[in-house]
């Protein structure tokens, strides 16, 4: 069986799941949660990466795709007080939020994106961010230093770890990044629960980890026959979580077939995400 053999240390196994519980600061508990989509290399040369479930479980071989986008929280004003000016070499930055409540460290692991304005193009992993209400503002501190100085022209976006909450990819329209295979049956985790307000947490949750395929040979569902080798192959249209032939412009590739691969079964597909 291959195992894990880059120089990180892996949380747990990859053919296991682990399980977290987020503590009363609204951050998931530190170890497992800053490690959601790194990649380990398999000593066979196949790449996997961890992640977090959404609140669906999991089954084996299914394609999944990150959680579904949230354009609420995309070109949001910036705010430049001489408390956090925004300026080279800060790693915090003070943003008016829109109409949408944002519940505490909702974007962490993810990013902060410069995209319009002074600074444009830059883009910060996101450490930690406040809650905040409608219309108020809240403190992102991010894991890098501004290189540009920000202003009050500058547009942030916050974007979600695509490796958190996964989901299987839907019917028809994609809502997310396609980012991997389930390589066994997950459980589904229990949300945190926040103030529908402030956006404060009020109930911890119970967070589901587990490794998928992102690169290489993996099983994957199939939902229309592929009867030749090497076909490219990417998400279905028609059948959730599932793979079939690949189109340029409806369909596209995330890797190819490595058999004939047979309706409703599963067969090998070289992934390469």
């Amino acid at each position: 069986m291959a195992n894990i053999s880059d120089f990180k240390s892996s949380p747990f196994n990859f053919m296991q799941q682990g399980t977290s519980t987020t503590d009363g600061t609204g951050v998931v508990d530190a170890g497992i949660a800053r490690e959601v989509g790194t990649r380990f290399m398999l000593d066979d040369g196949r790449e996997v990466a961890l992640v977090s479930n959404g609140a669906a479980a999991l089954v084996a071989g299914n394609l999944l795709q990150s959680e579904a986008e949230v354009t609420a929280f995309h070109k949001l004003a910036m705010t430049v007080p001489s408390a956090y000016p925004a300026s080279i070499g800060q790693n915090q930055i003070l943003v008016t939020n829109g109409a949408t409540v944002l519940n505490v460290n909702k974007f962490q692991g993810g990013y902060a994106s410069v995209t319009a304005g002074t600074g444009i193009g830059q883009s910060f992993r996101i450490a930690s961010h406040a809650e905040a209400a409608a219309n108020a503002t809240f403190v992102v501190t991010i894991e890098e230093t501004i290189a540009v100085a920000l202003d009050t022209s500058s547009k942030i976006t916050l974007m979600q770890n695509l490796y958190k909450n996964v989901i299987q990819t839907p019917i028809t329209t994609a809502t997310g990044a396609t980012v991997g295979i389930s390589l066994y049956p997950v459980a589904a985790a229990v949300a945190s629960t926040y103030n529908a307000t402030t956006g404060k947490l009020t109930t911890a949750g119970v967070d589901q980890y587990a490794f998928i395929g992102v690169r290489g040979m993996f099983n994957v569902l199939v939902d229309s026959t592929v009867t030749n080798v090497g076909y490219p192959i990417g998400c279905s249209k028609t059948t959730a979580g599932t793979v079939g032939v690949a189109t340029l412009t409806t369909v596209p590739q995330i890797g190819v077939s490595a058999q004939t691969l047979t309706s409703a079964e599963t067969g090998m597909v070289y992934i390469s995400l």
